[in-house]
This record gives structure tokens, C-alpha cells and sequence, in this order.
């Protein structure tokens, strides 16, 4: 599906990009939501765009993350999103600015994400006047993404360390919780090393000196650097968390095999004698005794209790 912000305020969304062949466009944004591959190609006859960067976004190099000409600028970036409410997965989005506007590349699970976590933020656009104004609205968009989504997984490990350390309950799933807690929290910092990379290169570009955004990116680079810090507070907590929870099991374990240990010793005692006169020897003097029994039952319990 393709949906057209309009400068006019209007929004336009078609299944098939030749419906918008006939129309006289005049858009700020124009976004491609489970684009196919004869969108994409739609896209670059109709405008002119350079899509290149689609095709090895999973590539460390460089030139998969960030591209700039004279005609456009394109750059990709990974987006941690919650599928569910417990887990966590990320999807490749796509930018690419040209003097005609904003072309955005997503799939409908992100954009539905966004469409009911940040409604608020996103009835925003009609607001936008112009091209700068465009890309400003999604570089803030996206730091304070990052803040909001960091800020989420904090309140999680918070909860989660103080149901461990203060409340000092756990449950057999606590290891798991720990092992997703910090895996998420990896996938947002390998998201934020690409988004401050990708900033960092256009602060650097010629479209930088064209739309003059050159403070804007160092304060959303300043946000973002806060955020790395939180994230960083989450990986020790989650640490702490695991050495504590080690701890604790190792302790529980040690107190299983120490009294296992004291059983064991108590046992081999009366046993020990039980043994002895269970053997069949034909001479064994207390066998004659009539106390004989009642001596023995009595020195196994002794022998049992004294070790305990």
C-alpha cells in the first residue's frame, strides 16, 4: 500500500501505484507500506530515486546505511518494535529525501506499531510546511523513539530487580526473563550505534548545508548519547541480577547437598550396625542375648542422632 501526505493536508492511500501516475502529486511525505518489488521500481521511474541501499541493507559496509548525491539522500535503520508485549524484534526502515519530498519504505507491522503507540505524534505531519521541516519532524521522532522504547525496558528491569533483590521472589523463570531483558536491550544499542552513525554521516553531507539541520542533529546525537547510557545501566543491572539469582541458587544448591551430607551420615551409622548383625555368621554373642535387640535398636538411633 502506498499512502501520500499531501501539502494540502490531505491524505491519499492506493493499492497500485498507477492509480497515482494520473495525479498531479504535491506531497511531503510518500510512504511505501509492504512495498513489492514493482513499487519500489514505480518509484524509481517516476521519480528518479536511487534504491540501491534496499538491496544490502544487512551489510556492515557504509554504503548500506547512509548514501548522499546532489539529487537525494538515502540512509537505513533498524527499528526495535514490540510484536507482542514481551517480545521485541526489529525491521529494516528506509528513508530517502529528494527535492520532491519524503519517501518512506516500511512494512504494516511497524507501521502499525507506530500508528497505535504514537497516533498523537504522527497526526503531527499535517502540520509540516516544508522539506526541512519534514526531516526534522523524523530525526525528533526517531531519538524520542529510542528515549520512549529505552525508557520501557528500564521500568521492565526495574521491576524485575525489585521483585528480585527487595522482594526476594523469584520464579524458575527469572534466568529467562533476565536472558530476553537483555537480549532486547541488545537490539536497541545495535539500533542506536546505526542511528548515530547514520546522523553522524549526514551532519557531515552536503544535504546537511542544503536543509541546515546541523544543530537539530547534534541535539538529537546529545539525546541519543543519554539514552546509550541507560542502555548501558540496564546490560550492569541485568548483571547484577543474574549474579544475584547465580547466587542464590548456589546457596539453595549447597544447603540441598549439605543435608543430603548430614542425612547421608546419619544413615551409615545404623546402618553400619544393621550390616554387621545382618551377617551370617554363626557366632555373634549378642545373638544369644536377650537384651540383644532392644541394645541394638537403641545404639542405631543413637548413632543416627549424634551426627545430626
Amino acid at each position: 500500500m502506498i499512502e501520500v501526505f499531501l501539502k494540502s493536508k490531505e491524505t491519499i492511500k492506493v493499492k497500485d501505484p498507477k492509480e497515482l501516475s494520473e495525479l498531479d502529486l504535491d506531497f511531503h511525505i510518500m510512504q511505501f507500506i509492504d512495498y513489492s518489488a514493482d513499487e519500489v521500481n514505480w518509484a524509481k521511474a517516476q521519480f528518479d530515486l536511487d534504491c540501491s541501499i534496499m538491496d544490502h541493507y544487512e551489510d556492515i559496509e557504509i554504503s548500506s546505511h547512509f548514501l548522499a548525491s546532489e539529487d537525494q539522500v538515502s540512509f537505513h535503520i533498524g527499528i526495535p518494535y514490540y510484536e507482542t508485549d514481551r517480545k521485541l524484534v526489529d525491521a529494516p526502515i528506509f528513508f530517502i529525501i529528494t527535492s520532491r519530498g519524503l519517501f518512506f519504505f516500511s512494512n504494516s507491522a511497524v507501521d502499525a506499531f507506530f500508528n497505535r503507540t504514537y497516533s498523537h505524534k504522527i497526526s503531527q505531519i499535517n502540520k509540516i510546511t516544508d522539506l526541512r521541516s519534514v526531516f526534522e519532524f523524523q530525526i525528533q521522532f526517531i531519538s524520542d523513539y529510542f528515549a520512549d522504547i529505552t525508557e520501557s525496558e528500564t521500568k521492565r528491569v526495574k521491576s524485575l530487580a525489585t521483585s528480585i533483590l527487595i522482594n526476594k521472589e523469584f520464579s524458575n523463570e527469572v534466568m529467562d526473563d533476565i536472558t530476553r531483558y537483555n537480549f532486547n536491550n541488545l537490539l536497541i544499542k545495535e539500533s542506536l550505534i546505526e542511528t548515530t552513525r547514520v546522523f553522524n554521516l549526514f551532519k557531515k553531507s552536503i544535504w546537511q548545508q542544503k536543509i541546515d539541520m546541523k544543530e537539530t542533529i547534534e541535539t538529537e546525537l546529545n539525546d541519543l548519547s543519554v539514552v546509550s547510557d541507560y542502555i548501558q545501566f540496564n546490560f550492569d543491572r541485568l548483571e547484577d541480577l543474574k549474579e544475584n539469582v547465580s547466587n542464590k541458587i548456589d546457596l539453595e544448591q549447597n544447603y540441598i547437598f549439605k543435608m543430603l551430607t548430614v542425612v547421608t551420615v546419619c544413615i551409615s551409622l545404623p546402618t553400619l550396625i544393621a550390616g554387621v548383625y545382618g551377617m551370617n555368621f554363626e557366632h555373634i554373642p549378642e545373638l544369644d542375648s536377650k537384651f540383644g535387640y532392644p541394645v541394638v535398636i537403641i545404639a542405631m538411633v543413637i548413632s543416627a542422632i549424634l551426627p545430626f
